[in-house]
């Protein structure tokens, strides 16, 4: 008698938090935390709050609060993740908000607003990446600094498996298949956990899209954004070609009256 296949279909960042770090967050987050330290060094830049929006499970935050001895929010949609991101920051000054970052709104004006791997990416249209960043506009403080990654359209044409790190302790090997779209300029990426030996799975599925370098700048000199850098992620140097994923360095030079939107706050 044949055995059935059990497949369980998770919802983005839900049943897979608890593992995201293991497998994802804690490799990623390494490189990003030497990039920000880099770039905090060269433009001189000086904060005493901050917040990280969309990397749910606080890794972030907590570094900035620790590193930095300073109040940082962390903002996310996902309880699940927001969960996992109150044991990650346990100890830390972090305030932790569930809200739709398309409708940020913090409990007060901060210094710097950061936003990485991939966060903006989940905004599948133009029209709600401007919007969030007028909304990063409105919560920052004259003078604060927003920084953030973006995957861009010069993306493998292939798709393609990645076996990601195991997870200690567990049966399930996860892994990860890509897909990239250049049509669509869309990124589909499937996580999926495989016991070996049986026929249990669970998969996440996640959609991006890619945003060009001029799209982006375009868009946050519309908020009113001053332009300080764009780097290529990989080296952090001027971004020239086309690399596949971009850091902008912006900042809130004046005031600008923007328009308030209905938020979602928890």
């Amino acid at each position: 008698m044949q055995q059935a296949i059990s497949h369980r279909v998770a919802g983005p960042y839900t049943e897979l938090a608890a593992m995201y770090d293991a497998t994802l967050g804690v490799p990623f987050f390494v490189g990003t935390r030497r990039a920000f330290e880099e770039l905090v060094r060269r433009y001189g830049i000086n904060f005493r709050s901050a917040a990280d929006i969309g990397r749910g499970t606080g890794l972030f935050a907590g570094y900035l609060s620790r590193r930095w001895s300073i109040p940082t929010y962390a903002v996310d949609r996902s309880p699940a993740m927001l969960a996992i991101a109150m044991l990650n920051c346990t100890g830390c000054e972090v305030g932790f908000l569930q809200q739709d970052i398309r409708c940020l709104q913090l409990p007060q004006p901060v210094d710097l607003v950061t936003a990485n791997f991939d966060t903006l990416n989940y905004l599948l249209n133009g029209p709600d990446l401007r919007q969030t960043f007028r909304r990063i506009y409105v919560n920052l403080r004259v003078g604060g600094y927003f920084i953030f990654d973006l995957i861009t359209p010069c993306q493998p044409q292939d798709s393609y498996l990645v076996r990601m790190r195991p997870l200690p302790g567990s049966a399930f090997e996860p892994r990860q298949q890509i897909l990239w779209d250049g049509l669509r300029r869309l990124l589909f990426t499937t996580i999926v956990l495989h016991k070996p030996g049986a026929f249990a799975l669970i998969s996440e599925s996640h959609v991006e899209r890619a945003y060009s370098p001029l799209q982006a700048t375009r868009w946050l000199g519309t908020a009113r954004f001053l332009i300080r850098d764009i780097l290529d992620a990989r080296t952090l140097r001027m971004a020239t070609g086309c690399p596949p994923r971009i850091i902008i360095v912006a900042q809130k030079p004046h005031e600008y009256p923007a328009r308030c939107c209905q938020t979602g706050v928890h």
